[in-house]
Order: C-alpha cells, then sequence, then structure tokens
C-alpha cells in the first residue's frame, strides 16, 4: 500500500521536535538540580531546606515526563515508519 509521504514527514518532523524539546527540558532540569544541590557550598548563610528539597524532588518528576515524551517521540516515529493507506481512503 502506499504511503501518504506528506503525512509521514510531518510525524517525523513533530517527532524531531519532541525529542529535541525534551533533551533541551532535561537538560535544563540537570542544571537546576545541580545548582540546588551545591547550594550550600555556593552560598553563605541558612538556605531554605524545604525549597531545595522541592527542587530536588522534582528531578525524578522531570525524569519521569521525560520518558513518557520520548516514548510518545519513539510512538510517532514508528507509526510514520510503519504508515500504510488503503488506496480507498487516499482518494
Amino acid at each position: 500500500m502506499p504511503k501518504m509521504k506528506i503525512v509521514t514527514d510531518a510525524m517525523i518532523a513533530k517527532a524531531s521536535s519532541i525529542g529535541q524539546d525534551t533533551a533541551d527540558i532535561l537538560e535544563k532540569q540537570n542544571m537546576v538540580t545541580g545548582i540546588f544541590s551545591n547550594m550550600g557550598k555556593n552560598f553563605s548563610g541558612n538556605i531554605p531546606s524545604l525549597m531545595t528539597q522541592h527542587m530536588l524532588a522534582m528531578d525524578k518528576e522531570y525524569a519521569s515526563m521525560n520518558t513518557m515524551l520520548n516514548g510518545y517521540k519513539d510512538f510517532l516515529e514508528y507509526s510514520a515508519n510503519n504508515y500504510e493507506s488503503q488506496e480507498e481512503k487516499l482518494a
């Protein structure tokens, strides 16, 4: 069966965009986690421990979101690469 290239190209482009955005989000979160992990070394005085604990706990949430978004990206790529359409639907 024929593929509709415009559909598969759009799916691959969206998957690529999701992958790049997800990588950027995770990179920024890792930077924030690093900053909060080292705050005690870089600041004098008291740092609100509750805020620090909250920010460090968010690391798990971002890792989970990254896993889900990467799964969706992989699904889109797989769907685009395996997209088949029936001739009657193309008409």
